[in-house]
């Protein structure tokens, strides 16, 4: 996936793809508002919680049908990487 590049595009936000991530091993997401282009925070991999989470940037505000799409996002994004990790792990075993 190239930096840059709308990897998913929702309801009323794009997730697009940032690059990876410091460790290297997932990837991180800007969401971006359609109408404004205004960035309301972004997705990462958070290690203890083994799945993404969406890091808001300060006052924002969403109502419900966003929130869903988001943690749908999320969902999805953590469902493939624990499958690339277990790839990894094979390989590397």
């Amino acid at each position: 996936m190239s930096l840059g590049v709308v990897a998913k595009s929702m309801a009323f936000v794009d997730a697009i793809y940032e690059g990876p991530s410091k460790s290297g091993k997932s990837k991180v997401f800007r969401l971006v508002v359609h109408d404004t282009g205004a960035t309301l925070g972004f997705l990462k991999w958070t290690g203890r919680w083994r799945c993404y989470a969406f890091y808001p940037n300060a006052e924002t505000l969403y109502e419900k049908r966003c929130l869903r799409d988001i943690a749908d996002f999320c969902e999805e994004e953590s469902r493939a990487q624990l499958v690339r990790a277990r790839a990894v792990k094979k390989v590397s075993a």
